[in-house]
C-alpha cells in the first residue's frame, strides 16, 4: 500500500500536475526556472495569479492567498472529501493506498506550512546579513561560496528564537504549532543556526537542519556534530535536492547536503542523503521517480568509501545502476572539487565514472596489504564474497579483469580460485534449501500430519526446481498470445542472399549445420557468427566449442575479419606467427584484431572451450539469456557434448542433449545453431543425406532446420590420387543443401565461395543455385 507522499511521488514524475490544472484558464506562463506555471485562478478569477509547482504538488494564488496541496484543491475545487480525492490520486497513479488517518495528514500539512514560513524567515535574515556581514554569511563567504552562490541554494539564518517565535504567531500560527514543529529542538538557533530545509519525496518539508558554523577545531572540541535535526525528523523519509531530480535517468548521490545544495545550483542533477547510508524507502522514491543510473559521489575519505560500499548492498536487489564517481583525495567531496576546479572537473568525473564491480575490485585491494602473503590471502577472500553475488558474467569478468590489474594477479588464477568458490557456494545454498525442506517435512510427518508433509514436499520439490530455472506454467491467454507474436523476433539472417529466400535461422528452435570432417562445418558456423554480429548491432552472440580451444577459435575469427592470407598453405599457423612476433605490421589484421577486441569487451561475442556437460550447458545458455540480449548460441559439435550421467547407448545419449538444448531455445526464444558430423552415404550418388546424421539420436526430428555441406574439392583429395606438387584451390566450392526446414521447402542446393586460407565463405559470384 503507497502512503500520500509515494502518490505523489509517481504523480510528478509523469508531470500529472499538468492535468490536473489543465482547464484553469489563461496562458501558462512558467517562472522561476521552469519550477512554476502561473494560470488563471478558479476561485477568484484573477488572471496570472495561481501558481503551481512543476516540482511539489503544492499550489497558491496570489491574490486570494488560497494555498494548498492536490488533495486540498480536489476538495475546494471539486467537492471530493479528504478519501475521494486521496483515491483518485492514487488510482491516477497506478497504486492502492488504504484509507488514511485525515487529523494525521492535517497535522503534518500544519508542520511543514509552519517550516516552510520559518525558513522564509531565515532566508530573509540571511539576506540581511550581506549588508550587515553577519557570522552566518560570514561563514558561507569563507567556504568560497559567491553571493550569488548563497542565494541560489535556499539557504537561511536562524538567529534568534524569540524574534522566530514573534513571527509564527504573527502568521497565525499557535504556540503548540511551534512546538510541534521541531524548530525549538536544542541546539538548533544556537550552536546551528544556518539552516535548510528536509523535505519528503513529495516535496513536502518534514523537518529542518542545522550546521553548526563554528571553526572545525573549536566545533570538535565542544564535541558538537556538523548538523543538528530538528525533533522527529526521520531523514529515511526524503533526500535533499530529490524534486528537482525528479524524472531524470541519472542522479548523483552525495553525502553532504550543502554539497547537494550547491551542486544543484550549479546544474547538476544530485541528491544528499546527509550521512553514510541509504534507506529502502530512498531507494524505493527513486526508482518510483524515474532514475536508473545512481552515480555514488561519496567523500574521497576512508568514511566516504565505506560509506560507498554499504550503499551498494542496499541496493542489491533495487532496479538502479550504481556506479562510483571519484577525484583526486587532494579534494574531501565534490562541494570542494568544484570550488577550486570548477564545473568541468566535476562533469569529467562523473564521464569516467566505474561500473560497481570494477570499483569494488579496485577497493579491496586498496584495502590489503598486498606485498604480504596474509594481505593477499585477505583480499582474495573479500574478493571470493563479492563475485559469488554477481550474476551477470559480463560484470564477472569487469571484477576479474579489475582485480587483476589491480592485484597484479593473473586473471586465469583468479578466474579458477574465484570460480571455484562460486560453485562452491551455489553447492551450499542448494544443500541448505533442501536440508530447510526435509526438517520441516520430517517435523509434518512425525506429527502425523501427512497431509502437510505431502504439501511441503511438493513446495520443497517446486523450490529446487525454480532455484534450477524451472517454473510451473501460467495459463497462456489469448491476450498473452497477441503480445508474444508482435514481440517475437524475426528469424536471423544467415548472411548468404539466395539461401535467405528459403532458409534463415529459426528463432525459438535448433538449427543442425551437418557436414563430414574437414567439409567445412565449422568455418559455416564462424562465417555465420561473424555475419550475424555484423547484421545485429544489438545482440550478443556465443560460441560453444567442443572440438578447438579458445585461442585456435579466435584466431580463425581474426582471419575472416582480416581477409588476408598470409600464406595459402598454412595460413593459420602464420597468423599464429603473426600474433607472437609481428604485432602492427599489417592495417587490416591490426583492424580485425581491434575489431575482435571490440566485440568480446563490450560481451557482444562470447567464445568458450570448456567441456560443459549438456545440463550444465542448458544452464549456461538460461543464464545468458537473462539480460535480453542474446542473439543466438552457436555449438561445435553435438555429438560431443557429454552427459553428467551417460547410458551405455549413445544414440540416447544424443536425443537427451537435443532435448535439452531444444527447451532452452523454446523456453528462451533464442536461435540455436549446433555443428553436426555427417557419415558417408552407402549410396556415393546422394554426397548429403539427412539418415547420415551420424548417432543422430533423431536430432534432426528436433531441428527446424538442417543445412548439410558438401566440398567436393575436399572428397576429391581423399578419394583420388593427385599429381604431384598438385595443389588445390585456394577458393572452392561449398554446396549447402537444405535438408530440412520447417518454415519453407526442403530440397534446394546453394554454392558458396569457400576461401580456404581466410577461412571465409561468402555468396558465389554469379549463379549460386544448384
Amino acid at each position: 500500500m503507497a502512503d500520500i507522499q509515494q502518490v505523489y511521488n509517481i504523480l510528478l514524475s509523469g508531470s500529472y500536475q499538468d492535468k490536473l490544472f489543465s482547464s484553469l484558464p489563461g496562458t501558462r506562463k512558467k517562472e522561476k526556472g521552469g519550477r512554476e506555471v502561473l494560470v488563471g485562478c478558479p476561485f477568484c478569477g484573477k488572471e496570472a495569479h495561481f501558481s503551481y509547482s512543476t516540482q511539489k504538488p503544492f499550489w497558491k494564488c496570489w491574490s486570494c492567498n488560497e494555498f494548498g496541496d492536490w488533495i486540498k484543491y480536489l476538495e475546494k475545487a471539486k467537492g471530493y472529501t479528504f478519501q475521494d480525492a486521496l483515491q483518485e490520486l492514487a488510482a491516477e497513479a497506478g497504486v492502492e493506498t488504504s484509507s488514511y488517518d485525515q487529523a494525521h495528514y492535517q497535522a503534518s500539512v500544519t508542520k511543514a506550512n509552519i517550516l516552510e514560513t520559518a525558513q522564509e524567515y531565515f532566508t530573509e535574515a540571511l539576506k540581511k546579513e550581506a549588508s550587515t556581514g553577519g557570522q552566518v554569511w560570514a561563514y558561507l563567504l569563507q567556504r568560497g561560496y559567491t553571493q550569488e552562490e548563497i542565494e541560489g541554494m535556499e539557504l537561511g539564518a536562524y538567529l534568534d528564537r524569540a524574534a522566530l517565535q514573534a513571527f509564527l504567531k504573527s502568521k497565525g500560527f499557535t504556540e503548540q504549532d511551534t512546538q510541534s514543529s521541531g524548530l525549538l529542538s536544542a541546539g538548533l538557533g544556537v550552536d546551528y543556526k544556518l539552516t535548510l530545509l528536509w523535505r519528503d519525496q513529495a516535496g513536502r518539508a518534514i523537518g529542518i537542519t542545522g550546521r553548526a558554523i563554528l571553526p572545525e577545531e573549536e566545533r570538535e572540541k565542544k564535541g558538537l556534530p556538523k548538523y543538528k535535526y530538528s525533533a522527529g525528523l526521520e531523514k529515511s523519509s526524503g533526500l535533499i535536492g530529490f524534486s528537482s531530480c525528479r524524472g531524470s535517468s541519472q542522479v548523483v548521490l552525495v553525502e553532504g547536503v550543502l554539497d547537494a545544495l550547491y551542486l544543484d545550483y550549479k546544474g547538476f542533477k544530485v541528491v544528499a542523503v546527509g550521512g553514510t547510508s541509504l534507506s529502502s524507502s530512498q531507494v524505493e522514491a527513486l526508482e518510483q521517480a524515474g532514475t536508473k543510473e545512481l552515480l555514488l559521489a561519496m567523500d574521497m575519505d576512508e568514511a566516504g568509501q565505506r560509506a560507498t560500499e554499504s550503499i551498494f548492498k542496499s541496493l542489491a536487489t533495487s532496479s538502479l545502476r550504481p556506479y562510483v564517481v571519484s577525484w583526486s583525495a587532494e579534494y574531501k567531496d565534490p562541494d570542494e572539487l568544484v570550488r577550486k576546479l570548477g564545473v568541468q572537473a566535476f562533469k569529467d568525473a562523473i564521464a569516467k565514472a566505474e561500473a560497481k564491480d570494477k570499483w569494488l575490485a579496485k577497493r579491496i585491494a586498496q584495502k590489503h596489504d598486498l606485498q604480504t602473503d596474509r594481505g593477499q590471502d585477505q583480499a582474495l577472500e573479500e574478493a571470493q564474497e563479492v563475485y559469488v553475488s554477481i550474476e551477470d558474467k559480463i560484470s564477472q569478468r569487469a571484477f576479474l579483469e579489475s582485480l587483476s590489474t589491480s592485484t597484479g594477479l593473473p586473471q586465469d588464477e583468479l578466474y579458477s580460485r574465484l570460480g571455484r568458490a562460486a560453485k562452491k557456494a551455489g553447492q551450499r545454498r542448494a544443500q541448505a534449501v533442501l536440508q530447510e525442506a526435509i526438517t520441516e517435512i520430517q517435523k509434518k510427518a512425525s506429527q502425523g500430519d501427512i497431509t502437510g508433509a505431502e504439501v511441503g514436499l511438493a513446495e520443497a520439490l517446486r523450490e529446487v526446481r525454480t532455484s534450477r530455472g524451472i517454473e510451473a506454467p501460467e495459463p497462456y491467454l489469448v491476450e498473452d498470445l497477441a503480445k508474444d507474436i508482435l514481440s517475437t523476433p524475426p528469424a536471423l539472417s544467415t548472411g548468404y542472399k539466395e539461401l535467405d529466400k528459403v532458409a534463415k535461422i529459426p528463432v525459438g528452435a535448433l538449427t543442425i549445420i551437418a557436414g563430414r570432417p574437414g567439409h567445412g562445418k565449422t568455418t559455416l558456423q564462424l562465417n555465420l557468427l561473424v555475419n550475424m554480429l555484423n547484421s545485429n548491432p544489438d545482440k550478443s552472440f556465443y560460441f560453444f566449442s567442443y572440438e578447438e580451444s579458445r585461442k585456435a577459435l579466435a584466431a580463425k575469427l581474426i582471419m575472416i575479419l582480416a581477409g588476408v592470407a598470409l600464406n595459402d598453405l598454412t595460413n593459420y599457423g602464420a597468423y599464429i606467427n603473426y600474433l607472437q612476433y609481428k604485432r602492427g605490421s599489417d592495417q587490416k589484421i591490426e583492424r580485425a584484431i581491434k575489431e575482435y577486441e571490440q566485440l568480446t569487451s563490450s560481451g557482444r561475442l562470447l567464445i568458450s572451450d570448456r567441456a560443459y556437460t549438456a545440463e550444465d550447458l542448458a544452464t549456461v545458455i538460461s543464464q545468458l539469456s537473462k539480460g535480453g540480449a542474446a542473439g543466438a548460441v552457436i555449438v561445435d559439435y553435438i555429438q560431443k557434448i557429454p552427459l553428467q550421467r551417460p547410458s551405455s547407448q549413445r544414440y540416447l545419449d544424443i536425443k537427451q542433449v537435443s532435448a535439452l538444448l531444444l527447451e532452452q531455445a523454446v523456453t528462451q526464444d533464442l536461435p540455436i545453431i549446433l555443428g553436426a558430423q555427417l557419415g558417408r552415404s552407402p549410396d556415393k550418388a546422394i554426397k548429403v543425406k539427412l539418415d547420415n546424421l551420424r548417432e543422430s539420436g533423431d536430432i534432426e526430428q528436433d531441428a527446424n532446420l538442417v543445412l548439410g555441406l558438401f566440398t567436393k574439392a575436399v572428397e576429391d583429395l581423399e578419394d583420388k590420387e593427385q599429381p604431384a606438387g598438385y595443389r588445390a584451390p585456394s577458393v572452392v566450392d561449398i554446396q549447402v543443401t537444405v535438408l530440412k526446414n520447417r518454415a519453407g521447402p526442403a530440397g534446394n542446393k546453394y554454392i558458396l565461395d569457400y576461401n580456404r586460407p581466410i577461412m571465409t565463405i561468402t555468396d558465389k559470384k554469379g549463379s549460386s543455385v544448384a
